[in-house]
């Protein structure tokens, strides 16, 4: 029988090699994965520690960095217009100006100034000067005993305002040539800047942080899903101690000291979470061992047929592709992997010049676009009648017409400009279109009945500018001013579908036949202009600018019927409030 198991392995050197093969290797990757778990279960260990310090020290920096940003505030009550202010009791409108100036100034400073919510000066007498409320007097001022005490140190404290928590920090503005309280300089911070850069940290599932002084009266806790209910932790045993960790009760501690705040950001997690990348490891290297095993059978099983050659052919046609070459193409043979990859590989080629085909094409119709807005922005027949228009208003002396009619252009001015940015509300964009309206009301006032029904509530969205302007200047220019007889424009603006704003222009002008009408729409479609037409431009404009910006499902519908009027429609989403 064993002469036989050794005939067995003579008749087929690839049999042999691969029974040698298997002992040389399995064997030692046994021993490297033991060796390798109890490295690793060791290192992950301290890395766990690690990293749950370095999380700690990251909010200890982070709440360090907040309050020296705070802290620059103190600044203030060094500067000669506050020591006037908080010396002289009467009116001290000048250093007022300039307090209030520096308030401005250190709030957009500093980072923290956006967290800020009040900033006060006020001194014993109760002369006070606040960035919400200005100057002002207050007759509930008491001198806290601690500025007695120590005016170096600062006073923290966890006051509720209209049921949302906030900080405030009172430090005492000491005089330097007497070395004598003054006044005191609060500044109140929402507490959710402390609270938000424990949110941004965890150290488990269901790990948690939290801030507390000393002795308790300020306490700060992480707001997540899976934070835990009952915080519990021994503070005596830690508070004579900058940082460190310890377990206790099958929980793990992990704490460090703020040097601005003297507060303590301790962190807890259970170690059995803290501890299980060590027993993900051990799994993962007695299947990485198993399936290595397996793998190099195989791998060396495959290798001596046909995998190199396919794999070699495909290297090369995705050299040829990563360097530019986007015609490269794999002739696969059979429906195994390496002719799947070789499938995909083109496809994947083929997508891509697809896409930049398309890329290529709407960047092209996007400059275009943007070409024809800032033509379109200032039209220069609109301002030279508007100014017409003035001229001919100031020589019949109506002053306040002239006034109201140069507020208005200039109002409209300002929102077709608006910095080069595309994007206004859509109170902006109503505004500029009341602007209008009231020129061309004033320039047509016999023939022009204007109606305005926009949903209140719409305001606080954002459009892109200029997309109602071009449509209702087409409705009075090629609609109302060819009719006879008064011309009625009406605009609507409601909230369809609760994700979608839909805008319509109604004017009773000498409207469209079926003809021209079909020949209108076709053009929107194709993006081209009107041939030997005025009012497609416009149209096809914001046609355009809407479906670039938002998408091919939303644009304008138009509706007309010859002697009676046109309606168009325009659909975009909501966005942003």
């Amino acid at each position: 029988m064993q002469w036989n198991w050794f005939n067995w392995l003579d008749k087929s050197l690839r049999i042999k090699m691969l029974v040698m093969f298997v002992l040389l290797t399995v064997f030692p990757l046994v021993f490297i994965g033991f060796i390798s778990y109890i490295k690793s279960s060791n290192i992950v260990s301290e890395r766990a520690y690690s990293l749950a310090q370095i999380k700690t020290s990251q909010i200890t920096r982070e709440i360090d960095v907040l309050f020296q940003d705070i802290h620059r505030f103190n600044e203030i009550g060094k500067q000669q217009s506050t020591v006037q202010f908080l010396l002289h009791q009467e009116e001290t409108y000048d250093e007022a100006k300039e307090i209030l100036s520096l308030f401005d100034f250190y709030q957009k400073s500093y980072l923290s100034g956006e967290d800020i919510f009040d900033i006060q000066i006020m001194n014993a007498e109760g002369k006070t000067i606040s960035n919400t409320r200005g100057v002002y007097q207050r007759n509930d001022i008491e001198i806290e005993e601690w500025l007695a005490e120590d005016p170096t140190q600062s006073r923290m404290e966890i006051i509720y305002q209209n049921g949302f928590p906030t900080l405030v920090i009172t430090n005492a503005i000491v005089w330097d040539i007497t070395d004598s309280v003054i006044g005191m300089l609060k500044i109140t911070i929402d507490a959710s800047a402390i609270t938000s850069v424990l949110d941004d940290v965890n150290l488990t599932e269901s790990s948690s942080f939290f801030i507390t002084s000393n002795d308790r009266d300020i306490f700060f806790q992480q707001k997540q899903p899976h934070s835990a209910d009952h915080v519990y932790f021994d503070l005596e045993r830690i508070s004579d101690k900058e940082q460190g960790y310890y377990t206790e009760d099958g929980m793990f501690y992990v704490y460090e000291t703020s040097k601005m705040t003297d507060w303590k950001v301790i962190g807890q997690a259970p170690i059995r979470e803290i501890m299980k990348d060590s027993n993900d490891i051990r799994t993962l290297i007695f299947l990485t061992v198993i399936s290595s095993i397996i793998f190099i059978i195989g791998l060396y099983m495959f290798i001596s047929n046909k995998l190199i050659l396919p794999i070699r052919i495909l290297k090369t046609k995705m050299t040829q592709a990563a360097e530019g070459n986007l015609k490269a193409k794999v002739n696969p043979v059979g429906e195994d992997e390496i002719a799947t990859l070789g499938h995909s590989f083109n496809q994947m080629i083929s997508k891509i010049r697809s896409l930049l085909d398309l890329s290529i094409e709407e960047q092209k119709k996007l400059k275009a676009a943007e070409f024809r807005t800032m033509q379109a922005q200032i039209n220069p027949h609109f301002l030279y009648n508007t100014l017409d228009t003035i001229v001919w208003l100031a020589e019949a002396k109506q002053h306040e017409s002239v006034i109201d009619i140069t507020k208005a252009l200039s109002q409209y001015s300002r929102i077709s400009l608006n910095k080069g940015k595309d994007w206004i509300t859509i109170a902006d964009e109503m505004s500029h279109i009341d602007s209008y309206l009231y020129i061309q009301q004033t320039r047509y006032e016999d023939i022009l009945d204007v109606t305005v029904d926009v949903d209140q509530d719409l305001y606080r969205y954002h459009i892109l500018k200029l997309l109602l302007q071009p449509i209702v200047e087409n409705a009075i220019y090629h609609g109302i001013k060819n009719k006879r007889g008064m011309g009625f424009l009406r605009i609507i603006g409601t909230l369809e579908d609760e994700d979608k704003i839909r805008f319509e222009v109604i004017d009773n002008g000498i409207g469209m036949d079926e003809a021209r009408l079909q020949k209108v729409r076709n053009h929107l479609i194709s993006g081209e202009v009107v041939p030997d037409s005025k009012n497609g431009f416009g149209l096809i404009n914001v046609q355009q600018r809407i479906q670039l910006y938002y998408g091919k499902d939303y644009g304008l519908k138009i509706n007309s019927w010859k002697g009676s009027g046109t309606r168009v429609t325009i659909t975009i989403p909501k966005r942003g409030e």
